[in-house]
């Protein structure tokens, strides 16, 4: 009857020591069970055998959240202002009072960026990094855009106010939208610290 008992307690030890989860893990990385491509263990069966969900693992550089709405604002605001004000925004860009013969192409102006602002409001909620990345390269690629147009600008009519500020605007963004996409991209974006 003791030898049962003295059975009994060594179970209870080893029962307890192998529910650490971190013992757990150690003992499936040491058995190779459950691995996945980038070294990563599974933490439990379930996830081993549904797979591994990268969005669980994407930790957002810190800011990109406060980027994307305001990136998201930008774009709803400049394209309401050219579908609702076509010549107010022709004239303020271009310092002319011509805007009543420009007003198609810069509402057309404005259904373009408003589209994409519905593109950008829909990525603010997003966890996936893929998706993420690819409103940030389609924000820089806008702005570097509009970087090549006010430089020709510049060159053509010459230095005005408006086209300044327009060219330092779109700077400010290639270099904020590259920050964040490059820092998306880095491994220690990928997996939250201590994996």
């Amino acid at each position: 009857m003791e030898a049962k008992m003295d059975f009994t307690n060594t179970t209870s030890i080893r029962k307890h020591s192998s529910g650490d989860l971190h013992s757990r893990l150690k003992t499936r990385k040491l058995l190779g069970v459950g691995e996945t491509d980038d070294g990563d263990v599974h933490r439990s069966k379930l996830s081993q055998i549904l797979g591994h969900s990268e969005q669980l693992y994407v930790k957002l550089p810190r800011g990109l959240r406060i980027w994307q709405v305001l990136v998201s604002v930008m774009f709803t605001t400049t394209a309401l202002w050219a579908l609702l004000f076509p010549g107010h925004l022709f004239d303020l860009s271009f310092e002319e009072n011509d805007g009543k013969h420009a007003q198609l192409p810069i509402r057309l102006y404005g259904a373009a960026l408003l589209s994409l602002s519905i593109v950008f409001w829909s990525t603010c909620q997003s966890v996936d990094r893929d998706v993420i990345r690819w409103s940030l390269m389609s924000t820089i690629v806008y702005f570097v855009i509009q970087i090549i147009a006010c430089s020709i600008s510049l060159v053509r009519y010459g230095i005005t106010l408006a086209c300044i500020f327009t060219l330092l605007g779109s700077l400010g963004c290639v270099i904020m939208g590259f920050h964040f996409y490059l820092s998306l991209s880095t491994k220690e974006h990928a997996r939250p610290k201590g994996q």
